[in-house]
């Protein structure tokens, strides 16, 4: 077998091929940030001590997804998914949150420069003598993308 310039450049280009696939699967999906409240559902501090809910709990589930431009500013579409999950506990008698857990993922669109953002949020409905603190848990593990966000579209 002797070698010719095409030959070896094609050899090159399968090369480099494959190691760009081996990156992406060793990396996971590209161009995905993801993060979330962490393993077991947590409650706010507040609502913790003795007798401070009732024991029945409506377990519900809000699902959002954000089309956002030059940045992700993840608090604050959590906090927006929190609110709108807590819009539907007051609807059905309830009026605080615990047992809460969020799960989020940052896609990048690289054509037009946008990004797609989807958030489940979990949380069990009930009720209590203590007012519900209107924030997300566990803020500090929220990965966002730096810059001045502008939400396009939300629940496409």
């Amino acid at each position: 077998m002797h070698l010719t310039f095409p030959g070896v450049a094609s050899m090159f280009v399968k090369m480099r091929r494959a190691s760009s696939q081996a990156k992406v699967n060793a990396q996971g999906k590209p161009n995905h940030i993801e993060s979330c409240s962490g393993l077991q559902p947590v409650t706010d501090p507040s609502l913790l001590g003795e007798n401070a809910t009732l024991s029945r709990k409506l377990p519900m589930t809000q699902t959002d997804v954000y089309t956002c431009i030059g940045g992700v500013n993840i608090l604050v579409l959590l906090r927006a998914t929190r609110s709108a999950l807590m819009e539907r506990a007051e609807t059905l008698g309830a009026n605080v949150l615990v047992d809460e857990s969020w799960k989020c993922t940052i896609c990048k669109n690289r054509s037009n420069g946008t990004y797609k953002v989807n958030i489940r949020y979990q949380a069990s409905a009930t009720r209590s003598s203590i007012p519900d603190p209107h924030k997300p848990v566990a803020l500090d593990n929220a990965k966002g993308v730096p810059g001045l966000m502008t939400i396009i579209k939300r629940n496409d």
